[in-house]
């Protein structure tokens, strides 16, 4: 193979590799506009777990929220929770609630923040690709 012919495909390949990125920094900058934060009180699906915030609560430093739960049989589902404040992500403390297929489960759950910010704290419950997110305004 002569050397203009390596040095040609060599090009082609690299601009379909730019063209590549391209595209993808355009897919993921386009994503839309963030979702707006589920009410409270409000079923969300997430993946294969139906969750309702009922309600939150902050004391200090401590983050509680009172959440339902059913659609799955898993032990821990708490950890696909987590609180975002301060800028930092905060996972649930342990704790023993539990999902099931048949009966909702009420669970209250604590995260310990950062520090004892007056900003709302944001709730992610995240299972697999899907997310669902609630704002928690119990200060």
């Amino acid at each position: 193979m002569k050397t203009r012919t390596l040095l040609l495909l060599s090009l082609g390949c690299a601009f379909a590799i730019l063209g590549a990125g391209v595209g993808l920094v355009f897919k993921i900058g386009s994503s839309g506009e963030p979702s707006t934060p589920i009410e409270v009180g409000v079923a969300a699906e997430v993946g294969d777990l139906q969750v309702v915030l009922m309600g939150a609560e902050r004391t200090g430093d401590r983050q509680f929220i009172e959440v339902e739960v059913w659609g799955l049989d898993e032990d821990q589902i708490t950890d696909s929770f987590v609180v975002i404040s301060g800028g930092e992500q905060i996972d649930a403390e342990p704790n023993t609630c539990a999902s099931s297929l048949e009966v909702t489960q009420v669970c209250r759950v604590e995260f310990v923040l950062p520090n004892e910010s007056v900003e709302p704290a944001v709730l992610l419950v995240t299972r697999g690709e899907e997310r669902a997110r609630w704002v928690l305004a119990g200060s």
